[in-house]
């Protein structure tokens, strides 16, 4: 649990968050069912998908997402025109989800949504401030294939709810509204036409109402008697409650600037929003929830370590578990079958978060004992692999890419040349990392025979590393440092530092370590961002900033340097504590990309 006393003013503002729409994701944790919630001033979107990854046709670790084919435009009117403006927070101020206000001198309207047990939950609660009566309305737009059945036969259905009409079950219940006065703007009883639902209330002066938006995750229009009548507030509290009985299990810590103490809650608990099961009832871990809403065993195993961080370690395995499984017969372990195959940084993380939670749960000895076979064998597939490129020239000369990895896909940014193929220095550096994992493993568990062959393995393939990190490193007027490709300036700068931080392969202090860093921060936006992180040549993968460079800075003993740089990265997000991949480097930026 965080807790925050509020002893020191605040640094995050989100001055430099990037232009709306802003999203937050609602869900229970670890659970199937999500609800993307888009904000942008004067009214937000509801979007979300009856598929999810248990299902079979979405095999585990490949890149294949399910499509968000459900989409809800909702906005606030008050005397038939919409508002100007509207801010948002999340509940609680770190929760997963959202206090959507609307304010005005006659009125407001104030959404809250969050999941429910069974539902994701808008409750509605409208106030007239003025001294004459006034009408307020929720307009849900829905569009095609969406159905109101009140616009089929308005004698027969109420108004009151829209259904999938066609893309699923007829009579699937898409949104179900309650506790208007009416759902119609007219006498007649009809909707604005029969992809639309509104909420009408005809508030006196100075009263208040409250209604609700309820997006039932499996229900049909044989159970709307049920559903009108259910308590939802009740429903709602208790996913709140939910919610903070999961945060009250993490670790104990004390942030002074309370935005910041909000910062790490509501990313701890997206880190649960970003999983979900399996039909075997294992979970996986996704890097974002809807254009990445795929496993890989990158970002996910990076969730898992921050669990165990926060006590969480049987969630953490729960996790784990896919990504280890995922190995060829030969001992490949970079996913030859997944999303990640050919990028040889697989094994890095994977050997990581497994020496991670071991250290972290106290040397679960018999945790480390079921993944280290996997480890040994990976270590063994590496150096054959390694093997192939120990080949010197007619004259004897050794190719900058001596004793490294075959080639492989970069990704991140990562260039050869043009090429988004070939021999990675970061893929290399997190792959011998690996191999150092499988050689501490099997001292821990008194692998004798194994120790002596993966000492040897380690030890070759790190001297053949740190000989092409310095042939291959580029000389600079500011010192030398470690390019994506040995010899090579193209591409991104992501991944050179994660050799100081986790894999500790040089010392924080090298001259390679410190030329990589001023390479790096000679080219600063005026928000604090290291400018191409990742795929944009002119923007910022913020995230990148604390994962690479402050973590360097942190090794270095530089802790000022790392909260400077945290700072800029929570005023890069938006009010809601979220981020997108990849952005432009001004406030307001119109430039995104990722998810």
């Amino acid at each position: 649990a965080v807790g925050s006393q509020g002893s020191m003013p605040t640094k995050v503002d989100f001055s430099y968050a990037f232009a709306t729409p802003h999203r937050v994701t609602v869900g229970r944790p670890d659970a199937s069912d999500r609800t993307l919630i888009d904000l942008q001033p004067g009214n937000l979107k509801l979007s979300w998908t009856y598929e999810n990854l248990s299902m079979p046709i979405y095999p585990p670790l490949t890149f294949r997402t399910p499509t968000t084919l459900w989409k809800i435009q909702v906005t606030p009117q008050l005397d038939g025109k919409p508002f100007a403006s509207s801010r948002w927070t999340r509940p609680d101020g770190f929760l997963p989800g959202v206090v959507n206000r609307y304010d005005s001198e006659q009125g407001s309207f104030c959404l809250e949504a969050v999941s429910g047990l069974t539902a994701a939950l808008v409750r509605v609660e409208i106030a007239n401030t003025d001294s004459k009566p006034h009408q307020f309305v929720l307009r849900c737009d829905a569009g095609w294939p969406s159905e109101n059945p009140a616009w089929v036969d308005v004698s027969q259905n109420a108004g009151d709810n829209l259904q999938a009409g066609w893309k699923d079950r007829a009579d699937r219940i898409l949104v179900l509204g309650i506790g208007a006065d009416a759902y119609a703007l007219q006498a007649d009883g009809l909707p604005p036409n029969g992809n639309t639902l509104v909420l009408v209330w005809n508030a006196k002066p100075g009263e208040k109402r409250t209604g609700w938006i309820v997006r039932p995750y499996s229900a049909y229009a044989d159970e709307l008697p049920v559903l009108r009548t259910h308590d939802w507030t009740h429903e709602l509290e208790q996913g709140k409650k939910e919610w903070r009985e999961v945060l009250g299990r993490a670790s104990q810590l004390n942030i002074p600037d309370a935005g910041v103490a909000n910062a790490y809650r509501a990313c701890l608990a997206d880190l649960f929003i970003m999983r979900e099961p399996l039909a075997d009832g294992r979970i996986i871990g996704v890097p974002g929830t809807e254009g990445y809403r795929a496993g890989n065993s990158a970002e996910p195993l990076i969730i898992c370590v921050a669990l165990d961080q926060n006590g969480f370690h049987r969630e953490s395995a729960a996790a784990s578990s896919v990504s280890f499984d995922m190995q060829s017969s030969d001992g490949c372990w970079a996913d030859r079958a997944g999303w990640m195959h050919a990028m040889w940084c697989g094994s890095g993380f994977k050997a990581w978060a497994a020496m991670e939670h071991y250290r972290l749960t106290d040397n679960d000895r018999s945790f480390l004992k079921k993944v280290y076979p996997r480890m040994l064998a990976s270590s063994r597939w590496q150096d054959q692999q390694r093997a192939r490129s120990r080949k010197t020239t007619d004259n004897g000369a050794k190719p900058l890419t001596y004793g490294l990895m075959p080639r492989g896909f970069g990704d991140c940014g990562l260039k050869n040349d043009n090429d988004l193929y070939g021999v990675f220095l970061p893929h290399n550096i997190w792959a011998v990392y690996a191999d150092r994992c499988s050689f501490e493993a099997a001292q821990v568990l008194g692998k004798k025979r194994d120790t002596e062959e993966l000492k040897k393995i380690y030890e070759t393939a790190r001297i053949d590393l740190l000989a092409a990190l310095d042939r291959g490193a580029i000389a600079d007027p500011n010192g030398r440092w470690i390019p994506g490709v040995p010899g090579k300036t193209s591409g991104s700068c992501w991944g050179a530092l994660n050799v100081v931080s986790p894999c500790g392969l040089l010392p924080p202090d090298h001259e390679l370590v410190t030329g990589t860093l001023r390479k790096i921060e000679a080219n600063i936006s005026k928000g604090g961002q290291p400018i191409h992180t990742g795929w944009m040549a002119d923007g910022a993968w913020v995230a990148i900033t604390l994962d690479n460079i402050a973590e360097a800075h942190l090794a270095r003993g530089n802790g000022d340097a790392a909260a400077k740089y945290l700072c800029s990265t929570l005023n890069h997000g938006t009010p809601l504590y979220t981020w997108c991949e990849e952005r432009g480097l001004e406030p307001g930026t119109t430039k995104t990309s990722g998810d």
